[in-house]
């Protein structure tokens, strides 16, 4: 028995229907036929939503690791099923937890644990042993196992001289260093946004400068590597920035892909819904690093998106448990779940003209910087992907969250994107 979509909106990125719609003709995940007007056997089961379209495997560049460990917080039966869940098929660890990624034993651990179904779990390994800032991790032997990803935590080494010599010992592989551009002295003891919020509720503030210092910093020394890199520099070779949060930060990274810098960047989807007035009632669920800041930044974020200035969306998955969530604001711990509602939170924020661009910050985009070739939609082959309809309307409960964490600031709203299949 095969099922029938009517006029769905193709959305992956290889497919010569891209952005059309079509119709689809699928039989236990497999792909059989597509076209327009489709015939209708008796046999076939009919779907047909208000805005149905079809997504390739999706990619959440950004999930805390808090394993092995914190079972108590995720474990990996429950990071998969939310993973799954949310049409999330490729998740990139941090390397953070106690027992960070950085040997090539533990490495080829992680990527074991699924490697013959979906979700992949793709590690990350430190800049440093045991993320202390002080002596390097084994960067060659990692990036020859295959590691794509390398940071400092959650976070960027403060350290401009250790955080050069990353730059310039990795700059021959096919990698790409991830930063959270963040410096301590500025944020230190901060909550929220400073501005407004932060007068009116007496918080300590993070102010943008302390991001865009930072930014500005391992820009010049990337620029700097790459002057005397006397033709070494491998063409994959890049500098992301995590999760920036500010209109200044957008421009920075603008300029410097104009100047032609091998620089990528990245925005949670909580930043493109919420701003600095979401914490005015002190609901740590909200209260997050980098900070929600002003519906100004909110919007160029946006816009960072739909020129492309922004290469990915993504969850900042981080899995804390109530204890240390449900506390005094500014006892509370920094961090929300968020990999189940990465692609309904993502689209929420956008018009369904938009929803190609979109798409590819959460597919195309962010698999570039992995190493991972883009799906097609083929006939006779099986699908990885997900349908969804993107006029609908479900709220995310505390019943349907398959984290093992209730950090969420979703609980009660209700997105306009219902996901209907997950293909894996």
């Amino acid at each position: 028995m095969a099922t029938i979509y009517k006029a769905i909106t193709v959305l992956f990125n290889q497919s010569k229907s891209f952005g059309k719609k079509v119709d689809l003709r699928i039989e236990k995940g497999k792909l059989l036929e597509m076209g327009d007007n489709l015939p209708i056997q008796k046999s076939d089961t009919l779907v047909e939503g208000k805005d149905l379209a079809i997504l390739p495997a999706l990619v959440d560049l950004r999930v805390h690791n808090t394993l092995p460990g914190n079972e108590h917080r995720e474990t990996w039966t429950s990071l998969q099923n939310a993973s799954i869940a949310g049409g999330i098929h490729y998740v990139q660890l941090l390397p953070t937890g106690q027992f960070p990624t950085q040997t090539v034993e533990s490495v080829e651990y992680i990527k074991g644990i699924n490697k013959d179904s979906f979700p992949r779990f793709i590690p990350m390994a430190p800049l440093t042993v045991d993320n202390k800032g002080e002596n390097f991790a084994d960067l060659m032997d990692l990036a020859s196992a295959g590691v794509k990803g390398f940071s400092h935590k959650d976070s960027t080494l403060q350290n401009a001289d250790l955080f050069l010599k990353c730059l310039q010992y990795l700059m021959t592989k096919d990698v790409v260093i991830y930063s959270q551009p963040n410096n301590d002295n500025l944020s230190m003891f901060g909550q929220i946004n400073e501005g407004l919020q932060s007068t009116l509720t007496g918080l300590k503030g993070i102010p943008t400068i302390s991001e865009v210092l930072s930014i500005k910093r391992d820009l010049d020394l990337l620029e700097y590597v790459i002057k005397h890199s006397f033709g070494n520099l491998n063409p994959n070779f890049g500098l992301h920035f995590y999760c920036i949060s500010s209109k200044e930060s957008v421009e920075l990274i603008k300029e410097a892909k104009f100047k032609g810098l091998p620089v990528t960047c990245s925005v949670s989807s909580q930043h493109l819904l919420f701003d600095e007035n979401a914490v005015s009632d002190f609901d740590s669920n909200f209260k997050i690093k980098p900070p929600l800041r002003t519906i100004e930044d909110k919007m160029a974020l946006k816009a960072g998106v739909l020129d492309g200035t922004i290469d990915a969306i993504v969850s900042d998955h981080h899995p804390i448990e109530v204890e240390l969530k449900e506390i005094e604001f500014d006892l509370a711990s920094f961090g929300v779940i968020g990999i189940q509602t990465l692609m309904q939170s993502a689209f929420e924020g956008f018009n369904s003209k938009d929803i190609k661009t979109v798409s590819l910050a959460l597919s195309s985009n962010p698999k570039k910087l992995l190493g991972i070739k883009d799906d097609d939609l083929e006939i006779g082959k099986s699908i990885v992907g997900s349908i969804v309809d993107l006029k609908s309307s479900v709220e995310f409960k505390e019943s349907t969250n398959l984290s093992l964490s209730k950090n969420s600031p979703y609980f009660g709203f209700n997105f306009k994107t219902q996901i209907i299949q997950v293909f894996k």
